[in-house]
């Protein structure tokens, strides 16, 4: 019951309150002005009094009384906080006149520059994480997790399950199939023997008049490469032989060798001492116009054998891109008799000499990747007897100009190449001077890792024992094509294309080799190889054209 005669008496104050000012604003605005003027002045006097707060003492609630609850027309006060409604925007463009003119615009629309990257002229230091925060937390954790420490053992009394080591990831081998030789000190050698089987239809290399019987036969084959691990110096070679045994023709077989060292001796960093040796074995077909015996009905029934030794030796001396060579050769050949096919024998040990020459050469590295040089070559023969057995003195001195480059071209093309002129003048008047072009090329082209192409040019100045003959000039050039099937598995094809001219005669001879070659490497010290090889001479000689063809399976051994 208090609480509503409390409430209703708050609800009577509040309306009392509101009829007070709807009563007051009225009177103010009727009131005039000088009134006005003067209460102001009044109040300027007299000090400012309270107003009363009691609305019952100012209105008779139970006085009659009408209200002007009117609208006013301005708007109504602020409230606390508010912001006045901003004016609406007033365009400033005139409303009148021609509009403006606007310049094309290219399209696509000019793209911005990008700023250059921020670079100042001292670095600053890297960043380095707080102690306190993850990333300084977190570092040593995966440092330890990627190289762990190594467990301590535990004691004795402790029974503990084996800890099982986590082994390395295995290298990667870029030849898996090469073999990895063997060392002795700081030099590696490469050993391997081959056996092979295969048949030849023209062991002795016959021409079609002679009917050429066919024959299987077996060929044996070894040698080593020497290669030298050495900071200093250098030690380089390859010695291989092999002999072919035919099963039915026993007359055609024989045997074959060639070897090459060289080794260098670095007397200081611009001068080096160079030594090189060679040695050659091979045997002369029966048909060869050097072995003509000047009797219809009597031939050549075995392979005479040449043997050839050779050595040089000179300094090296590098003046800045300049180098100089200096070398003093030294050859040495023999050949074996011929048999006739009467009994007789043909006396060809008597063509043996001994051949003694120097050789001088200027190269100046204009660039690594050229070379050009120049080169020298000057020798004598020298024969055991005076003359031949056709009685011709062989006895001769000659020389030999070239020039040319080593060329390095981005590492797909690279090798030598040369060309010159070269002549050879005998002691018999009746032989004239064998001379002519001397060009010489040995380029290694590489398209891609799994193949390589190499092209050899070579000319040479041979001796003969063919009457009215002074030599051979043999040019030839050869083209090989190397391609890997699989990392394992190797296919070469190869042609070469040579002329043999005996100046001072008509005797003119061309010929020709077409081959493949196969090879399966089965490990690293077991390979199976296989080839095919066809062999074309066209002389102008009679009797000494000839066609053959090769077939070889064998299977090689290396360490």
């Amino acid at each position: 019951m208090a609480r509503d005669v409390v409430r209703s008496r708050k609800l009577r104050v509040a309306l009392a309150a509101l009829l007070g000012a709807a009563l007051t604003a009225p009177a103010a605005a009727a009131a005039p002005a000088g009134s006005g003027a003067q209460s102001r002045s009044n109040d300027a006097r007299t000090p400012r009094q309270k107003p009363n707060r009691d609305p019952a003492a100012a209105i008779d609630l139970r006085a009659p009384t009408t209200l002007d609850l009117a609208v006013p027309a301005d708007n109504a006060p602020l409230m606390r906080g508010q912001l006045p409604d901003p004016a609406p925007p007033v365009s400033a463009a005139a409303n009148f006149g021609r509009p403006g003119a606007r310049q094309p615009q290219p399209y696509p629309p000019r793209m911005r520059p990008n700023p250059k990257p921020f670079a100042p002229a001292t670095p600053l230091p890297p960043l380095e994480a707080y102690s306190r925060s993850y990333v300084a937390k977190k570092a040593p954790r995966s440092r330890a997790a990627a190289n762990p420490a190594p467990l301590a053992r535990p004691p004795v009394t402790v029974a503990a399950p084996p800890v099982i080591p986590k082994r390395p990831k295995p290298k990667v081998e870029p030849n898996p199939y090469d073999p990895i030789g063997v060392t002795l000190g700081s030099v590696i050698f490469y050993p391997y023997v081959q056996a092979s089987g295969g048949f030849d239809d023209n062991p002795n290399r016959l021409p079609p008049e002679y009917n050429p019987r066919p024959s299987a036969f077996i060929r044996g084959e070894g040698g080593v490469k020497v290669k030298s691990d050495w900071s200093r110096h250098s030690l380089q070679g390859e010695l291989r032989g092999g002999y072919s045994d035919y099963v039915d023709y026993q007359k055609a077989s024989r045997p074959d060798a060639s070897g090459q060292v060289t080794a260098r001796y670095d007397v200081t960093q611009d001068t080096t001492i160079d030594l090189l040796g060679k040695t050659s074995l091979d045997t002369t077909r029966p048909g060869a116009p050097s072995l003509f015996t000047g009797q219809p009905q009597v031939y050549i029934t075995n392979r005479p054998i040449t043997l050839g030794v050779g050595v040089q030796a000179g300094p090296t001396q590098k003046f800045g891109r300049l180098a100089l060579s200096l070398r003093g050769t030294y050859d040495r050949v023999w050949y074996q008799n011929g048999l006739y096919s009467d009994g007789g024998t043909l006396d060809l040990a008597r063509s043996s000499y001994n051949d003694f020459g120097g050789l001088l050469r200027a190269s100046y590295e204009a660039t690594p990747d050229l070379i050009p040089f120049v080169e020298g070559t000057f020798d004598s023969r020298v024969h055991d007897f005076p003359t031949d057995f056709n009685g011709f003195y062989r006895d001769s001195k000659g020389y030999i100009i070239r020039g040319g480059a080593q060329i390095n071209v981005s590492e797909l093309v690279k090798g030598e190449v040369s060309g010159g002129y070269g002549q050879r003048d005998y002691q018999d008047p009746r032989l004239t001077p064998l001379r002519g072009p001397v060009i010489d090329a040995a380029l290694i082209y590489t398209p891609s890792a799994l193949t390589t192409v190499t092209l050899r040019g070579a000319t040479s100045m041979n001796e003969t024992t063919l009457a009215y003959a002074s030599g051979a000039l043999t040019q030839s050039i050869t083209a090989t094509l190397s391609h890997d099937l699989l990392r394992n598995l190797n296919v070469t094809a190869t042609g070469s294309y040579f002329t043999n001219n005996y100046q001072g005669t008509y005797v003119r001879e061309r010929g020709a080799n077409i081959g493949v070659k196969l090879e399966y490497k089965v490990t690293r010290t077991v390979s199976l190889r296989a080839s095919y090889m066809r062999e074309l001479l066209d002389s102008s000689y009679a009797n000494a054209d000839y066609t053959a063809n090769v077939y070889l399976v064998g299977l090689r051994f290396q360490l």
